[in-house]
């Protein structure tokens, strides 16, 4: 009668301990778990995690936008001050490699945090070509300029298991109104 009970209990136990560390991940969040086996990631299915051994975090999988605004004005190769204003989509990379790299970042954070931390780095490069090109290439054909910008932000975005998925500029405009000027030379000639 004791064995019976014995192994009642531990059956009973298994079950508990079965419904308690039942997880089942969503297809837009990675449920990373770890602790007392490897390392497991789940997304779109369920697995189970041992109750006080092992933990489960969260890592958002779904597409950021980011509106990245240049502070201030920022002097390009022609030393002409501009503002620029874009829209920038990212996400967490989709493989193993990426999802691990940018748990190390943003691990159980919010969406507004995961763009408050890449919204300086996007700037930064931005920046940085901004006062690399002529003001007349950068207002003229903006795909150029978004094009250098994602090629000089991806590898800084990719340290951070990160994918830029794509870079709008928005607007640009200057302090002595050059722009404007350059539209009204374009539509006199």
């Amino acid at each position: 009668m004791e064995t019976f009970i014995s192994v009642a209990a531990v059956i009973v136990l298994f079950i508990v301990i079965i419904l308690i560390g039942y997880v089942k991940a969503p297809p837009d969040t990675a449920y990373m778990i770890s602790g007392f086996r490897k390392p497991r990631i789940l997304i779109g299915k369920a697995g189970i995690r041992i109750p006080f051994l092992e933990r489960l975090d969260k890592l958002s999988l779904k597409m950021f936008s980011v509106d990245v605004k240049t502070t201030d004005f920022v002097p390009n190769a022609e030393y002409i001050n501009v503002k620029v204003d874009a829209t920038v989509k990212i996400r967490i990379g989709q493989s193993e490699e990426m999802m691990t790299l940018a748990s190390k970042f943003f691990l159980n954070e919010n969406e507004a945090m995961i763009i408050r931390r890449v919204q300086d780095t996007l700037e930064g490069n931005m920046r940085e070509i901004v006062g690399q090109m002529k003001l007349e290439e950068m207002v003229i054909d903006r795909k150029a300029f978004g094009e250098r910008v994602q090629e000089n932000a991806v590898p800084d975005l990719q340290k951070m298991g990160l994918e830029m998925i794509s870079f709008n500029v928005q607007s640009f405009s200057d302090q002595n109104n050059v722009i404007e000027d350059l539209g009204i030379d374009n539509i006199s000639q």
